[in-house]
């Protein structure tokens, strides 16, 4: 079986809540045709950055030289987001790879490098060199690929959008309780990143009025966890929960049982959290950030907020508890979007076509992937 070495944070969520390790766990699970070697990069949920973390990155490093002069016959697949730490701790990893001339495939999952117009030139000029080249660079939307072909020169660019395991989802008869207290769900990484401060303002603007009934429950972990639970339990008193990390039938219960998604984040890549709502039937209300836009609609399948707007997250959650019809209309379209545009059989399929390409070191164009997958398609979700 041919085998493939992939990088990412912890895979298990009770250690580490992170989209990236969520999508390589879902690659790893549902593609048979090559045996994976999970490499481990970054620090766990709670792990303070000092000597013992510093120690623990040089080792990794030292690993992972090892392992590529003595690995044969084996395809690489970064996982990396274009943020500073990542930039910091990957990117010599790839840098490596590529010296010892080793097949490669780098995934990009969004980061603030690439929606912000200034990055630093060091790392500017890290990026730029480790995505030179003809190797495959996998990015997670059209405004992506368009992104960084412009602001970092990447050739070889393919799209291929985050997915979900949908038998759950398949599952679920749609059928959601309408009558107030609405639930909203914010679920993933607890950090200020994703807009917490906002939802905290907007859900402050609510409580004045007291027109709005809900119930808001978080789930995940994060460097930001106390904080935020503290906050909400003092705004909201008994109309919060947080419910800590949660997984199996515990998470698919609570997305059955939940009417609203939070997300209004300052960037991002594609979050595994918001396919799986909107799978559902939770409505979203996000910022248009990352590949965010490629999914939602405003106004067909949610309600898409400006950046820092706590007055819109605000008046979002309003009209959505005044209008159930509107409501419930979004929540049909969201699970209908989900479902046609996310099969997770092409999407194994699209990218075995490029670790094809990397396999015999050709570049093809995703014409030619789209027609690997036509070619290849069996089951339809």
């Amino acid at each position: 079986m041919k085998k493939v070495i992939i990088t990412s944070p912890n895979l298990d969520p009770n250690y580490n809540v992170s989209g990236v390790s969520a999508v390589t766990g879902f690659i790893i699970r549902n593609n048979p045709d090559y045996k994976y070697q999970h490499f481990e990069l970054g620090k766990i949920d709670g792990q303070k950055r000092g000597l013992t973390w510093f120690l623990k990155n040089i080792k990794v490093w030292c690993l992972w030289f090892w392992l590529m002069v003595w690995s044969r016959k084996v395809l690489i697949h970064f996982n990396i987001a274009l943020n500073m730490r990542s930039v910091i701790r990957d990117i010599p990893l790839v840098l490596v790879a590529q010296f010892l001339n080793k097949k490669i495939i780098i995934h990009l999952h969004g980061g603030e490098y690439l929606e912000k117009t200034q990055t630093p030139k060091w790392a500017a000029f890290l990026i730029r060199t480790s995505l030179s080249g003809k190797k495959p660079k996998i990015v997670l939307s059209h405004l992506e690929k368009e992104l960084v072909i412009n602001r970092f020169h990447a050739r070889n660019v393919h799209v291929v959008s985050n997915c979900i395991d949908l038998n759950e989802a398949a599952a679920f008869n749609g059928i959601k309780n309408w009558d107030l207290p609405l639930n909203i769900l914010f679920i993933g990484r607890i950090d200020r990143n994703k807009g917490l401060d906002y939802i905290y303002q907007g859900f402050s603007i609510l409580k004045e009025k007291e027109n709005t009934n809900f119930r808001f429950i978080m789930a995940g972990s994060g460097p930001d966890k106390e904080e935020f639970v503290n906050k909400f339990t003092n705004l909201l008193g008994p109309s919060f929960e947080y419910k800590g990390v949660i997984t199996g039938q515990d998470k698919t219960d609570l997305l059955k049982n939940c009417n609203l998604f939070l997300l209004p984040s300052l960037y991002e890549g594609l979050p595994i959290s918001l396919l799986e709502n909107m799978s559902f039937g939770n409505v979203p209300v996000v910022t248009n950030v990352g590949s965010v836009g490629s999914v939602v609609t405003d106004g067909k399948n949610g309600i898409i907020v400006s950046i820092g707007s706590a007055e819109e997250i605000a008046k979002a959650i309003e009209t959505l508890s005044t209008d159930t019809n509107i409501l419930q209309q979004m929540s049909a379209n969201a699970r209908k979007h989900i479902f046609k545009h996310f099969n997770p059989q092409d999407y194994i399929k699209k990218l075995n076509s490029i670790y094809y390409q990397v396999a015999n070191r050709k570049e093809i164009s995703d014409v030619h992937i789209k027609g690997f997958i036509t070619s290849n398609r069996q089951v339809q979700v």
